[in-house]
């Protein structure tokens, strides 16, 4: 489990509030994993769920990075591809029908590394051009 701390911060409201978002999502998605909610329509229901966080929140994001000339602009816009990237392969896992269970394990991992290392290594750097 990973919690949201002040640290994680953009100085953005909306994008601190999707974050956070995402935060407890990846959360709810270890708990049903360690309980053994591994099924197809769990599976389903993540892929659902991050592909609407792309459609709403990276966009904004790239967005207020230009708009506040934060210096990681590009590295950021360049992550978010990485990521969809990769969630367009979870979706292939699924069309192939790979085991659910192991696919939901390899998400809940991406997922993981993706708060720490991008919200809390790459998104935090546009505090400082918001002025928060």
């Amino acid at each position: 489990m990973i919690k949201w701390e002040d640290s994680y911060s953009t100085g953005v409201a909306e994008l601190d509030k999707q974050h956070r978002n995402l935060f407890q999502y990846c959360n709810d998605l270890g708990d049903g994993i360690h309980s053994g909610d591994i099924s197809q329509n769990v599976l389903v229901q993540a892929l659902t769920f991050l592909e609407k966080y792309i459609e709403d929140h990276f966009g904004r994001e790239e967005t207020c990075m230009h708009k506040f000339a934060c210096p990681i602009a590009e590295k950021n816009k360049f992550a978010h591809q990485k990521f969809i990237e990769s969630y367009k392969n979870f979706q292939r896992m699924i069309s192939e029908n790979s085991d659910s269970g192991v696919i939901l394990r390899e998400l809940h991992f991406f997922l993981e590394n993706w708060l720490i290392e991008h919200i809390g290594g790459i998104d935090v750097k546009l505090k400082p051009c918001v002025g928060n």
